[in-house]
C-alpha cells in the first residue's frame, strides 16, 4: 500500500491535516509490519526449500551410487565372513577341547588353565586335524606342585582316584537274598 492512495483517500475528509498524516502514519505502519512478517515467512519457506531440495540431490546421489552396488557380492561376502568367524570358533573349541584333554585329572580346568602361561602353550594339527598341545606338560608339573587342591589324586598307575570315601566300612554285598537281608536288618524278618 501506499502512502499517497492513502493521503487520496483523506483528502476531501474535513479533518485537520495533523490528524490526517497521524491516521496514515499509522495505517502505513500497520501495514508495514504485515509485508514484513510476509516477507519472512517467504524467506524461511525458500530457506527450507533449498535445504530440502539439497536433501533431494544428496538422496539422488546416494540413489545412483547404491544402483551400482552388487548386492549378491554383499551376501557372498557376508557369507564368507560368517564361514570364517564360524571356523575360527570351530578351532578355538577344537584347541579347547585338546587343551582340556592334556590336563589330566583337573577338578575346575578353567580354573587350572587360568595358571598356565597360554603364551608357552604351541598347538599343531595332526593328519586328522586334530590339535596336539606341546609345551603344557612344565606348566602342568608346577601348577599340581603349587595347587596340588586342583587335581584328583593320582594313583600309583597314574590313574586318577575318583571314588568317594562315604566314610564307615564297606563290605562287598553277599550273593545271598537281598530281601532277607533288609528284613533283618529293619528288624522286619518273617518266619519261613
Amino acid at each position: 500500500m501506499k502512502r499517497s492512495f492513502l493521503e487520496g483517500l483523506f483528502k476531501d475528509l474535513e479533518i485537520e491535516d495533523n490528524v490526517k498524516k497521524n491516521i496514515i502514519d499509522s495505517i502505513m505502519t500497520e501495514n508495514g509490519n504485515d509485508v514484513n512478517a510476509e516477507k519472512t515467512k517467504t524467506e524461511s519457506l525458500k530457506n527450507d526449500l533449498k535445504v530440502k531440495e539439497g536433501v533431494i540431490e544428496e538422496l539422488n546421489t546416494k540413489i545412483k551410487e547404491a544402483g551400482s552396488v552388487d548386492i549378491e557380492e554383499i551376501k557372498k561376502q557376508a557369507k564368507q565372513e560368517g564361514f570364517e568367524e564360524g571356523s575360527k570358533e570351530v578351532e578355538e573349541f577344537k584347541k579347547t577341547n585338546a587343551l582340556k584333554a592334556s590336563i589330566k585329572g583337573a577338578k575346575d580346568f578353567d580354573l587350572v588353565c587360568s595358571k598356565l602361561d597360554k603364551e608357552k602353550i604351541k598347538y599343531e594339527k595332526d593328519d586328522k586335524g586334530e590339535y596336539k598341545v606341546s609345551g603344557i606338560d612344565e606348566q602342568i608339573k608346577d601348577v599340581k606342585e603349587k595347587y596340588s587342591f586342583l587335581f584328583d589324586e593320582e594313583n600309583d598307575d597314574g590313574s586318577n582316584n575318583s571314588e568317594i570315601n562315604l566314610g564307615g566300612e564297606h563290605k562287598e554285598p553277599s550273593k545271598g537274598d537281598d530281601l532277607e537281608e533288609l528284613e533283618e536288618v529293619m528288624g522286619i524278618k518273617q518266619e519261613k
